[in-house]
């Protein structure tokens, strides 16, 4: 599937699920269904009933469990069940939006056929393979698709720099004010990445940023400090100025 297209006209590059791994998913859950099942049968035993009420509870436990366990699910975690987030699976809208109750009842109705039709499970199986959007029953009957779910990038972790030690008195004199987003990216790039270059290149590239720095805050001190040292008064300044709201804490301090 080369993608699905939303209401906005956006597509989304997505990649439907297979029968292979859409069974083992199923599998999964299936053995948490039993297990809930044999929960729920040593519960009535402890109970002691007997006779029609132990058939009438079982009956319903059986019920609950089937029907009640993928919907729950499926709701619960915005298109998936225990098995197929095991399996990095999840339901979605054809258009790609997240599933709701509805979806999820139309779903667990059309499960039924694709289980326990006879033969059983050949149903459901032989749906996927022959749709070109590998639905089995359920999903044609609520509108969705399984899909593999996106891996995502996470965020890179936010960075606080240090005023470096002794240098507070001197941080306090700059005004970063005139430094552009773009000049404090360049700078924090540089603090990031300065332990690869070699000592040379590190002073060297640290005293021209240092120098464009003063020039731009129209700041005399550059040549009073080491350049790096310089460098973190700047963009330490830049960093409380423009994030006030930001706790120490929660930043990752480069030391």
């Amino acid at each position: 599937m080369e993608g699905i297209v939303t209401p906005e006209a956006v597509v989304l590059d997505v990649q439907t699920a297979g029968v292979a791994s859409r069974v083992f998913a199923g599998i999964i859950d299936l053995l948490i269904q039993l297990g809930i099942l044999l929960v729920g049968s040593m519960m009535l035993a402890v109970l002691g009933l007997t006779g029609t009420s132990t058939r009438l509870f079982t009956t319903l436990l059986f019920a609950a469990v089937i029907m009640g366990y993928p919907v729950i699910s499926e709701t619960l975690m915005r298109g998936r069940t225990i098995g197929k987030r095991a399996m990095g699976l999840r339901a979605v809208t054809v258009e790609g939006a997240p599933i709701r109750l509805r979806h999820a009842l139309l779903r667990m109705m059309g499960g039924l056929v694709d289980r326990f039709l006879p033969p059983l499970g050949v149903t459901g199986m032989l749906f996927v393979l022959g749709t070109s959007r590998h639905q089995r029953v359920g999903d044609l009957l609520a509108g969705t698709i399984v899909i593999r779910d996106p891996e995502r990038t996470p965020l890179p972790a936010a960075v606080w720099f240090p005023v470096p030690p002794g240098c507070e008195a001197f941080a306090a004199t700059i005004d970063p004010t005139a430094m552009t987003d773009q000049q404090y990216t360049v700078i924090r790039s540089f603090l990031m990445r300065n332990r690869e270059l070699s000592v040379d290149a590190r002073f060297a590239l640290a005293t021209d940023l240092a120098q464009r720095a003063a020039t731009t805050l129209r700041h005399a001190g550059a040549t009073t400090v080491h350049p790096e040292a310089y460098l973190l008064c700047v963009i330490s300044r830049y960093q409380r100025r423009n994030f006030p709201n930001y706790q120490p804490s929660a930043w990752q301090a480069n030391s």
